[in-house]
């Protein structure tokens, strides 16, 4: 594929940031889709897109041959018709593959769950689609949230992570390896109809989390258990309705502490050839956030 154009929503995102410069070595065009448009550079056409406007979707979809698809920080059952309308006709206009960033265990869920109406909107579009279900991001210790208190601010200035999750183990992974998956699957063939679940390779506590942490900072890390009320509120402070606050916190909540994905797969090194990264060695990487 030469002189490609790939259209990647939420490219500041933290997967979306680290895709662009895959992408672009790999001899893509990046259309990077947002409501504030990236400053030019080479390689990238910065494009303003709206979810919520479709007057800006022409102007994104028009001409690529391949999406990655990022719907919302927080989801909602209109997402999935944002969806459906942006790839209304797309697979006539020549784009070749659609690929979903979702969340691990949504295709578990019940058809009327905001992720699953979102990943049955690409499937039923006619676009050969590829959907990621990757677990819980390892940045999401080191780098911002967008929608509840920084966990990197905790761990810095008051020495704890301090989030539900009890003695629930999760295989955090880091979002370089989600990336690396997205740009296989945006750029070769063999993935499309395709699911796959980026996970790390080993399943953690938050407590081994913070001993991971510990051991890079030279400073004890400690885990402190909050419950489902800090979530539930930090959701509607960022605009979500009553009942999506009420169902993803329960979500959340559940996701960390049942064991639910504390679960390892290969499927990180069957499509990008490689083992996923560890937490330790994303630790060391990531160290610079929590130093004082």
């Amino acid at each position: 594929m030469v002189d490609t154009t790939v259209l990647v929503t939420a490219p500041t995102g933290k997967v979306g940031r680290r895709l662009i410069p895959l992408l672009w070595r790999r001899g893509m065009l990046v259309r990077a889709a947002s409501r504030s448009p990236l400053p030019q550079r080479r390689g990238v056409e910065p494009v303003r897109f709206d979810w919520t406007d479709a007057t800006t979707y022409a102007a994104a979809r028009d001409g690529v041959e391949a999406m990655y698809l990022v719907a919302g920080d927080i989801p909602q059952a209109v997402h999935a018709d944002y969806i459906r309308r942006l790839l209304e006709g797309a697979a006539g206009a020549g784009v070749q593959r659609a690929v979903l960033l979702s969340t691990y265990g949504v295709d578990q869920a019940p058809p009327e769950h905001p992720l699953r109406r979102i990943e049955s909107a690409v499937e039923s579009s006619g676009v050969p689609f590829t959907i990621l279900r990757p677990g819980a991001f390892m940045q999401n210790f080191s780098e911002r949230l967008r929608w509840r208190e920084s966990l990197a601010e905790g761990i810095r200035d008051a020495d704890e992570i301090v989030a539900p999750g009890g003695d629930g183990r999760v295989s955090y992974v880091s979002t370089e390896d989600i990336a690396a998956v997205a740009a296989v699957a945006l750029t070769e063939d063999g993935h499309q109809g395709n699911s796959y679940a980026p996970l790390g390779p080993e399943p953690l506590t938050l407590t081994e989390v913070a001993d991971h942490i510990s051991w890079v900072t030279g400073r004890p890390i400690s885990y402190v258990e909050t419950g489902r009320a800090p979530i539930r509120e930090a959701l509607l402070a960022a605009g979500a309705p009553a009942e999506a606050a009420e169902t993803n916190s329960q979500l959340y909540v559940h996701a960390f502490t049942s064991g639910a994905m504390g679960v390892s797969n290969g499927d990180v090194a069957e499509v990008t050839g490689r083992p996923p990264v560890s937490f330790g060695e994303f630790a060391a990487g990531a160290a610079a956030a929590w130093r004082r």
